[in-house]
């Protein structure tokens, strides 16, 4: 801005935040192979239902103790009488919880495999800890099970682990709206050694419907994409090139820690994309709301 040349405005929304780009530089990087959509021309608009939950109702199913604090919004303890100390942190704004044990979870040495459940049984596990503290939420299903947390040990110059270790398993859970999958969500119930619980993870804002919200065609989307005009920030520019392989239209939740009164429409444009010569996959999300908004 200070030399008078425009290369890029920040507009910020309620609920997210678009990035404008209007020199669309990184177009050349991009290659279509999925088809576009038929979409609706109108899908549900959510509002956000204000979170009443507390880090001390929290705490208190749980089995925790300590001296709660703030800062910005995050309420968390650490309950120091626990050995391992066990931590929580619960956000006003959106509800989300975050519960570890932090030596449990991601612990500073693994000289072993440690004993990991199968997926029925960590189902199993992950449900009845839900249940048994009041954390389930009915609309949520699994959508996966895998390795959380790996431990790996390299020698030096070695161009793979001499050892690795599956440290935790998380078992995931989602959701749809109006018929949709919802992108944004967190919500997993963390297992380790022995099966035992050893972290939570859940923003999973409680929503109900109120009205309508015109929806853009995928084409249009696209055009966003290319110009980096996302919902969050756009990130190609660290990549060589990126195909889009899937384009789906669903619902977009922001962070925990961010204030979100709506949640409107998305269109999820994933793939695969190439930095310095290694394949990763892609996703980016553009809004579908014909308001931008």
């Amino acid at each position: 801005m200070t030399r008078g040349l425009l290369i890029g405005a920040l507009a910020l929304a309620v609920g997210c935040i678009l990035i404008l780009n209007p020199l669309n530089a990184g177009a050349g990087r991009f290659s279509l192979t999925a088809e576009f959509p038929e979409t609706p021309n109108s899908c549900t608009l959510y509002r956000v239902v204000p979170a009443t939950l507390t880090a001390g109702e929290v705490a208190n199913r749980l089995g925790l103790s300590g001296e709660v604090s703030e800062r910005s919004g995050e309420f968390y303890l650490i309950d120091t009488t626990k050995d391992p100390e066990e931590w929580l942190s619960v956000y006003a704004h959106s509800g989300a919880v975050a519960y570890h044990i932090p030596d449990r979870e991601l612990p500073a040495e693994v000289t072993r495999q440690p004993d990991l459940p199968a997926d029925a049984e960590a189902e199993e596990i992950a449900r009845a800890f839900l249940a048994k503290t009041g954390m389930a939420s009915p609309d949520a299903r699994v959508v996966e099970i895998a390795v959380n947390q790996r431990h790996e040990v390299w020698s030096s110059g070695g161009d793979e682990p001499e050892v690795s270790y599956d440290v935790t398993l998380a078992v995931r859970f989602g959701r749809s709206l109006d018929g949709l999958p919802v992108y944004g969500d967190e919500f997993a119930v963390i297992l380790g050694d022995g099966g035992d619980v050893v972290g939570l993870v859940k923003t999973w804002r409680e929503v109900e419907p109120e009205g309508s919200v015109a929806v853009r065609s995928p084409e249009e989307a696209y055009a966003d994409l290319l110009a980096s005009r996302t919902v969050g920030p756009s990130g190609s520019a660290a990549y060589d090139r990126v195909t889009i392989e899937n384009i789906s239209l669903g619902y977009w939740m922001e962070p925990r820690g961010v204030v979100q009164d709506t949640v409107r429409p998305v269109y999820a444009f994933t793939g695969t994309a190439v930095r310095d010569g290694a394949l990763e996959p892609y996703v980016g999300y553009v809004s579908a709301a014909r308001d931008g908004t």
